[in-house]
């Protein structure tokens, strides 16, 4: 991605803009429409982080649910949209602090981590982020 290269806010829009465009043409039942919700939320997260806009969080949020979805258990990419929901939504209580989000966020992860068993490539990252979610419930609650 430009954006990541030159940090071009522009290459950054127009990366959503044809994810957007591409949604349509994978429809209910495609087998990559799963991927291209997860890129376009991907975008939309990395946007607010640079930009601070919540509605793009919110949408990051919403793509992530919806590309779960399609992802039913045994599907073999349902642990990688388990953690990127967990992660905007954990994203999500940083900016606005209900601990909802939070503990949604550490419920995915769990759950992404048993999808995981030992060997796994993935395993380290869901553990890490279990992990950092857990530590930043404790800090905010003591639990």
């Amino acid at each position: 991605m430009r954006f990541k290269q030159r940090g071009d806010g522009r290459g950054l829009d127009e990366a959503i803009l044809h994810h957007r465009v591409a949604l349509p043409l994978m429809p209910e039942g495609h087998p990559n429409r799963p991927s291209s919700l997860n890129n376009l939320a991907n975008a939309l997260s990395r946007r607010f982080q640079e930009r601070g806009d919540g509605k793009d969080l919110d949408g990051a949020i919403e793509h992530h649910r919806v590309a779960l979805q399609l992802q039913p258990p045994g599907h073999p990419d349902r642990s990688i949209s388990l953690n990127n929901l967990a992660s905007a939504l954990s994203r999500r209580f940083q900016e606005r602090g209900d601990g909802k989000d939070l503990d949604e966020a550490i419920e995915h992860h769990r759950v992404a981590l048993q999808l995981q068993p030992p060997g796994h490539p993935d395993r380290s990252i869901s553990l890490n982020n279990l992990a950092s979610a857990l530590w930043t419930r404790f800090r905010q609650r003591g639990d």
